[in-house]
């Protein structure tokens, strides 16, 4: 049997938060406490309502799709999507079919060595197009079935709230070619939405929602075309499966996984499926069938009669987008010198990265400052280069790791970036070591108030001991307490000086400078 590869494509559906539902004024409020509160009745499809759209959903639509680097259509419409299901009450769907917003764009990817197949990935988005949410169901099937009914118990309760929310589907290219490239490709959506400020986009509130379409195929026996799988000579292509219920990135990857699994065992067999819609059931770790896949014909799409066409570009007017998250990790990797993996994590959250550039700010104005400035500009940038692997290790590694402890969020942290800076700074100067600075900064943390590091390091004592009177008297009870180590020492055993220096160490529970540590033992032991 021919390798078989997976062709991959997804699905995203955004909520926008714009203040009103896409149709009408009512409250964009989904998650509201109080079902079916938010709701009118071109909500609940009232006869002889009308809609009206909303001018900021179709200006933010048009922002999304300029940083996908989508073209953006000259003339757009509205249609309707034909199909019953009970949180649809008119029977049909705005959406739009044939002349979305947005059009032909890409999301490029960049992968750690070792952490994927390939080092990077262009996923063309073939469309970005705006819709109105449906409702929202709850299922009980635990509550005896309704007066009349006939089969098992259970009911479903309908929430209008969601109805109507302004939604943007963006649908990419058949261009993903494993679990962890779709994976990774919703967190870079969910990072751009939130950077342009148009969706909260958390997937555990259905802010953000993911299908994928899955198929396996033999490779070199198709190609990928204008955003479509086309079969190379006789080759007869597999179908595709549509998977729905994905909330989770952890989800996404999951059921990719277990999807393009079962198919390849099924080709294996030599056996056949068909284009179906299967739903991920979480807690069993597999696809289940729902329903054979519909087609657009199915759908019986025609344009809106209640809409008129419109002018995307007219409607937004000039749009100015921010640095994206791509651009800024590049440009946290070339002007402050962090490594790639730190750039990316710290330039993942709007948050994060604004902390992170005001603390560079501050370093740099301090390394600067130093008389030392004028010094050759080689040493200068290595200089640099070791302030960037310092700091960006402990706001990655130790910054977060003590907040996430306390469940301390970016948002409500009272360190300020200057006095993170100053521990930084106290650090590189050898004034304070790594143990004591994690002190320092569980103080600063703990304190709830924005606190100064070196007056902690002062007040508590946490300095690195210099002093030669204070260590040598130190470095004399050692020297008496192993004199078979200093004898071996003494011997010609060299690594046996680090042990005598641990136990320096140890007794001024790490506030000894470990070179004047080194220093007096060495004169002590002649």
């Amino acid at each position: 049997m021919s390798k078989l590869i997976a062709v991959i494509g997804l699905e995203i559906h955004v909520e926008l938060k714009t203040q009103s539902k896409m149709f009408c004024s009512c409250a964009n409020d989904p998650d509201r406490g109080d079902p079916n509160t938010n709701i009118c009745e071109i909500c609940l499809a009232h006869p002889g309502t009308l809609p009206v759209p909303n001018k900021t959903a179709i200006e933010w639509t048009v922002k999304i799709a300029k940083a996908l680097g989508c073209r953006i259509n000259e003339l757009s419409k509205f249609d309707r999507k034909h199909y019953f299901y009970p949180d649809l009450p008119k029977g049909y769907q705005i959406s739009q079919y044939d002349q979305p917003i947005g059009e032909h764009g890409q999301v490029s990817l960049q992968f750690l060595t070792g952490k994927n197949s390939r080092d990077q990935a262009n996923i063309g988005v073939t469309r970005v197009h705006l819709e109105e949410d449906t409702a929202k169901l709850s299922h009980d099937f635990t509550s005896p079935p309704a007066r009349g009914g006939a089969g098992g118990g259970g009911s479903t309760l309908v929430d209008f709230n969601r109805a109507g929310v302004p939604l943007v589907e963006i649908v990419s290219d058949p261009d993903i070619q494993s679990s962890s490239e779709a994976k990774a490709y919703c967190q870079e959506l969910q990072m751009i939405l939130r950077f342009l400020h148009v969706s909260n986009a958390d997937m555990e509130k259905g802010h953000m929602r993911c299908e994928a379409n899955v198929s396996v195929q033999e490779e070199g026996k198709f190609v990928i075309e204008n955003g479509l799988v086309r079969p190379l000579g006789d080759y007869k292509l597999n179908n595709k499966v549509e998977l729905k219920n994905i909330n989770s990135f952890r989800a996404i990857e999951k059921a990719i996984e277990f999807e393009t699994k079962r198919q390849t065992e099924l080709y294996g067999k030599g056996e056949e499926w068909g284009p179906e819609t299967r739903g991920w059931d979480d807690p069993k770790g597999e696809t289940v069938l729902q329903r054979v896949k519909e087609s657009a014909a199915d759908y019986r799409y025609f344009p809106e009669p209640d809409i008129p066409p419109f002018h995307p570009l007219q409607i937004a007017g000039e749009l100015s987008l921010p640095e994206l998250p791509a651009q800024k990790r590049q440009r946290f990797h070339e002007e402050f010198g962090f490594s790639f993996a730190d750039s990316y994590l710290l330039a993942s959250d709007e948050k994060w990265a604004e902390f992170t550039e005001n603390v560079m700010s501050e370093l740099s104005e301090w390394l600067h400052s130093m008389p030392e400035s004028s010094e050759d500009e080689n040493i200068m940038e290595n200089k640099k280069q070791q302030l960037a692997k310092l700091t960006g290790g402990w706001i990655t590694s130790k910054l977060m790791g003590a907040m996430a402890d306390r469940s301390i969020d970016i948002k409500i942290l009272k360190i300020k970036p200057e006095n993170f800076a100053e521990l930084i700074t106290l650090i590189y100067n050898g004034r304070v070591n790594s143990t004591n600075a994690q002190k320092i900064l569980g103080e600063m943390l703990d304190s709830g108030v924005d606190m100064d590091p070196t007056h902690i390091m002062e007040e508590k004592g946490y300095g690195q001991i210099a002093d030669e009177g204070k260590l040598g008297a130190v470095v004399d009870e050692v020297i008496r307490s192993y004199p078979e180590q200093v004898s071996a020492f003494k011997a010609g055993k060299e690594p046996l000086l680090q042990f005598l220096k641990g136990m320096v160490m140890k007794a001024t529970e790490g506030s000894a400078d470990p070179q004047v540590a080194e220093k007096l033992l060495r004169e002590k032991m002649k």
